[in-house]
């Protein structure tokens, strides 16, 4: 492949320069890192071992150009999409390339956008005049990766080895990374300055994700006419009103089905909202990679939409056991609490034997891990935390989080502060052990200073790692009548890893290799895993639901919920049955029984009068006809049963 050069077209500029000249022209140091040949000729490690000096010939293997100089100043900056994950990875690294060379060009930032190999991922290439030092390019790539989901960060955080290919250079698959806007030129003869990076900075913190899906911001201005047929959150109603789909078309969509699903509509609603929300252009068209969109098949598009509103709903489980979301009090407070949620991850990493040799180890990292999650949430040490609702969002029975919680409890990682109380929820902390020390200084309340924007980015880039992870692993697929919570977590893992071998795979587990393989047995037998040059790595296709319904464990989560939901209800009831005995006879509220009709005014303004519990002959409490009550839906206030006329 050639440069050719000094013309444009449609924005791209290429040059006479070949690959390997732009190459000698544009790397910061005198020496390339270049791939090495396998015995038998093949390229099989995406690696690149040996240096290879800037003479005039060309490596005969692709080669990297490291992006800091020998003094460790950044001379160039690149931003690695992704295109790995899913099938339709591509399209969400292409909308947020897109939508970062926007940000880029409305801060007048020369830069380069290019495809970097067949497998359709993005590289967006700046020059830096003078260079930039390692902390100022530091703060870029911590605000990129905490706004754009498929940036790879890593090389901009390693000013000593960070490298990327440069446009031109070939790819091991046998393609090349090709130049689709932007004029080479602005590498040659950079224009980008520090100052300018200080401001990209400050301009990629405002637009980052907020933790919580209510606090987060439409990607683009509103289309004021457009109502949802149902109700939606404030925020919700903000996503589906995006004219179309905002500056990132693939985000805004998914946020549109989080907030449906959050609300509880169903599949045909969102189908219908499909059609014509301006928030959800995403599945009505697609990126063609060439700041165009174009239509997608009827086909293509309702299937993408039920991937995504399967996984919606995992995330939308997933926070429903979240409080009400506030503003932290104290900043100090939730810098120490970041600071332990991010130890306690890094712990559960380098020690993986301690919490996977035993199921039961496994089941107590996913709970150590939905409490660190809360705590990071609600920015408080103490959480209230009952046991169906830790099991709910890691995917586990209540005894197993019970036992789950208790074996924490022992072994000093929480305390439990307070017991349940009625139908409130025990109260857990996490132990010293991930604490800051007695002697931290923390910042009065009532004279904070103003709130520093890397610890919101550092919170939720944790945020999003460890719903990833959880939301992963939640799947009935995974329960123990299926392919087990461990399978669970391999396939988590496996976001993290593009492939693993059988060897990674059972160092990070902390498991043996026999048991690894035949966790990867079942996951390829489900069709979850394909063969990967390197190892093994995740399907295209999310095939978790079909693979649920063939070993016959689809809707156990579901099915969970639902007792567990009444189980509450049966408690809620008894407790006030138990109020009112304890009350003297003139305060008790008149109360018919439950099968009698109406049983109340759903309209009644003030507290819920229950109706009278279950007796058996002898007096008793009749626990399990009052279960078979709350199931068959005789309790709930706009139950027809109730609401008929008597």
């Amino acid at each position: 492949m050639t440069l050719d050069a000094p013309e444009f077209v449609c924005g791209v500029s290429t040059y006479v320069w070949t690959p390997w000249e732009l190459t000698r022209r544009i790397s910061p140091r005198a020496e390339v890192r270049v791939m090495v040949a396998e015995a038998d000729g093949r390229l099989h490690m995406n690696q690149y071992p040996r240096l290879y000096r800037l003479g005039p010939a060309a490596p005969t293997t692709p080669w990297c150009v490291r992006l800091a100089d020998d003094d460790q100043v950044f001379r160039l900056l690149c931003f690695d999409f992704d295109a790995k994950g899913g099938d339709d990875a591509v399209e969400r690294a292409v909308d947020d390339c897109d939508a970062l060379s926007g940000i880029l060009h409305a801060n007048s930032i020369a830069h380069v956008v290019c495809q970097s190999s067949s497998g359709g991922g993005r590289h967006v290439w700046v020059g830096l005049r003078g260079g930039a030092p390692a902390a100022v390019v530091a703060g870029v790539a911590q605000a990129a990766h905490a706004t754009y989901r498929t940036l790879d960060h890593g090389m901009l955080l390693n000013p000593r080895e960070g490298a990327a290919r440069p446009p031109g250079a070939p790819h091991r698959d046998g393609s090349t990374s090709i130049v689709l806007r932007g004029r080479v030129e602005s590498l040659t003869d950079p224009t980008t300055t520090t100052e300018d990076l200080g401001r990209l900075a400050e301009a990629l913190r405002e637009r980052a994700p907020a933790a919580r899906p209510e606090h987060s911001r439409p990607s683009g201005p509103l289309d004021a006419s457009h109502r949802a047929h149902r109700g939606l959150s404030r925020w919700g109603e903000g996503h589906m009103a995006t004219v179309g789909g905002g500056d990132n078309p693939s985000w805004t969509g998914f946020m549109c089905l989080l907030a449906a699903a959050s609300a509880g509509w169903s599949v045909r609603d969102v189908e219908q909202a499909a059609q014509t929300a301006p928030g959800m252009e995403h599945y009505r068209t697609k990126n063609s990679g060439r700041g165009t969109r174009r239509p997608r098949s009827t086909a293509e598009g309702a299937e993408r939409l039920e991937r995504q509103w399967a996984k919606a709903q995992q995330y939308a489980a997933l926070q429903q056991s979240l409080p009400e979301a506030r503003e932290p009090a104290d900043l100090a407070e939730l810098t120490a609490i970041v600071a332990d949620v991010d130890d306690i991850l890094h712990r559960l990493r380098v020690s993986p034997g301690r919490w996977g040799q035993t199921e039961a180890a496994v089941s107590q990292r996913s709970i150590l891990t939905a409490l660190a999650y809360l705590t990071l949430q609600t920015g408080k040490r103490v959480v209230a935390a009952s046991i169906r609702d830790l099991g709910l969002m890691v995917g586990l029975g209540r005894t197993t989080a019970a036992d789950a919680l208790r074996a924490l409890q022992a072994a000093g990682f929480i305390d439990r502060v307070h017991g349940p109380d009625g139908v409130n929820a025990a109260e857990w902390r996490l132990t010293p052990r991930f604490s800051t020390g007695t002697g931290s200084v923390r910042s009065q309340p009532l004279n904070n200073p103003r709130p520093p924007t890397e610890l919101f980015l550092q919170r939720t880039v944790l945020v999003r790692s460890i719903e990833d992870q959880l939301t992963d692993q939640l799947h009935d697929l995974f329960t123990r009548k299926g392919l087990g919570h461990l399978a669970g977590r391999l396939y988590a893992l496996l976001r993290e890893h593009a492939s693993l071998t059988i060897e990674s795979a059972a160092r990070l587990l902390g498991v043996t290799a026999r048991h690894t393989t035949v966790i990867l047995s079942r996951l390829r037998r489900s069709r979850l895993l394909v063969k990967h040059e390197e190892g093994w790595a995740r399907a295209r296709r999310d095939l978790r639901d079909q693979a649920a319904r063939l070993i016959r464990v689809a809707g156990t989560l579901v099915a969970r919920q639902v007792a567990y939901q009444a189980e509450r209800v049966v408690w809620a009831w008894w407790l006030a049955e138990q109020s009112t005995m304890s009350s003297s006879p003139r305060d008790r509220p008149r109360r018919a029984h439950v099968s009698s009709r109406p049983l109340f005014d759903v309209n009644a303004p003030g507290e819920r009068v229950w109706p009278r519990y279950p007796r058996s002959g002898d007096g008793r409490a009749n626990h399990r006809e009052a279960r078979y009550y709350v199931n068959a839906g005789v309790l709930s206030p706009t139950s027809r049963w109730q609401l008929a006329a008597g």
